[in-house]
């Protein structure tokens, strides 16, 4: 036996060295007194075993699945009743648990859960049992038994000498599902603490919504699975607690403490319910909280809306008017461009008179001129017989200066083009007429 001082610096050692994943431990009872071991070779414990009373062999592995058969079978137990237990691991999304009793040897399968954020791992814990050996058989990934590796000698000083060798059997096998149970009720915290997280991002001003519904859903996701590992242990608990195995005891008192941990587990259940239910309400009233905020602030964009669309009528209604103003304007300006052809055709008209006014008097001019010239009498003698010539030349000046001077008009242009102009400027005008009465 270990003295006081040994024990603590045991005890020191074992709490840094069962950090150790791929160290594995024994402890074991017999007459001498404790003795507990760590090594990676299973042989290594064969000898402590043989001579134990009682023994507690904890094995980790790197894959379960393919290393367990083999690891169980070195240390004795049977083939059959490992893969028997194996089928009863799942589908990796939920947690069945497994118990199976061969008289000589013994069989549970039970979850080793561990939490971080959202994201949750289930490995399986095999525990196998034979008439002074109790075998753990879990991976490497799962959570450290610290306390139970710390204190698992004193735990096996202190059992009573006057029990049977089945009874110590069933108080280790509890002390261990006790401490495996302990480590999975410590990752309901986990959850909470993500669910707080969630609910920040919830009350956040600036979430993405398709990522808080990721993140609900995997808390949901979590949770059941959490509570399939915890149905799962119960079913096995109950399994052993009225199974009636011969390597059970059969002691009141000590089938007790199996209830016990049933009740434990019941108890995590309903805290873990009680945790969704409530995890569930509080995200449904942040949720609807949220879809209030979002509603309120539709409703504040809606407002900006109508008022912008107030805003457009009235601009609409004030181009409206600038609109009438303009067909007024424009109506005065038909108006005006009307009056105006008219002036023009007015104006052509007299302009038109006034050139054949000019025409003709220039056309008088010249025989009036010859005329004045010829009644000089001291130059010009004159007698009745002269009348006809002169009266001829008088009206041929007349015709040939009136020709004359209306050719060089028209050559340059100076007199308007009466009948083309009045034209248009009456169809004009009649187009004119016809929108200002429409």
């Amino acid at each position: 036996m270990m003295g006081d001082r040994g024990m603590t610096d045991w005890q020191d050692r074992v709490g840094t060295l069962s950090e150790e994943k791929d160290l594995n431990f024994c402890f074991t009872l017999a007459r001498s007194g404790t003795v507990s071991k760590r090594s990676s070779h299973l042989e290594d414990f064969f000898p402590l075993i043989e001579h134990a009373s009682i023994a507690w062999l904890d094995v980790k592995v790197g894959d379960f699945e393919k290393e367990v058969v083999e690891t169980g079978v070195k240390v004795g137990f049977s083939e059959l009743l490992i893969k028997q237990l194996l089928t009863r691991l799942g589908d990796g999304t939920r947690f069945q648990g497994g118990y199976e009793d061969y008289n000589t040897e013994m069989g549970l399968l039970l979850p080793a859960i561990s939490v971080k954020g959202f994201d949750i791992t289930i490995n399986p814990v095999l525990m196998l049992l034979k008439k002074n050996l109790i075998l753990t058989i879990r991976s490497k990934e799962t959570h450290v038994y610290r306390n139970l590796h710390r204190y698992a000698e004193a735990f096996l000083k202190r059992l009573p000498p006057n029990l049977k060798q089945v009874d110590w059997l069933t108080l280790m096998l509890i002390r261990i599902i006790d401490e495996n149970n302990e480590r999975n009720f410590e990752q309901l915290q986990e959850i909470d603490k993500g669910s707080e997280d969630l609910t920040k991002d919830l009350q956040s001003d600036n979430i993405v919504p398709s990522a808080v519904g990721d993140e609900i859903y995997q808390m949901k996701l979590t949770l059941v699975r959490y509570l399939s590992c915890l149905w799962g242990t119960s079913d096995t608990l109950n399994s052993l607690r009225y199974g009636d195995a011969d390597l059970m005891s059969d002691d009141d008192q000590v089938l007790d403490k199996i209830s016990i941990l049933i009740r434990e587990v019941r108890d995590q259940l309903s805290l873990a319910e009680h945790l969704s239910e409530i995890l569930a309400s509080g995200l449904e009233c942040l949720q609807s909280i949220h879809n209030n905020q979002l509603q309120d602030r539709n409703n504040l964009l809606q407002d900006k809306n109508n008022k912008l669309a107030d805003r457009n009528n009235k601009l609409q209604e004030k181009n409206n008017l600038l609109q009438e103003k303009n067909n007024k304007l424009q109506e005065y300006s038909n108006r005006l461009a009307l009056l105006n052809n008219r002036l023009a055709v007015l104006n052509n008209r007299i302009t038109l008179l006034a050139g054949f006014l000019a025409i003709l008097s220039a056309g008088f001019i010249v025989p009036n001129t010859i005329a004045t010239v010829m009644s000089q009498t001291n130059i010009f003698v004159f007698s009745p017989a002269d009348m006809g010539w002169y009266l001829a030349l008088i009206l041929a000046s007349t015709i040939v200066t009136i020709i004359v001077v209306w050719l060089w008009v028209k050559r340059k242009g100076l007199l308007p083009k009466t009948t083309e102009e009045n034209g248009e400027r009456l169809i004009s005008d009649a187009e004119k007429e016809r929108e200002i009465a429409t």
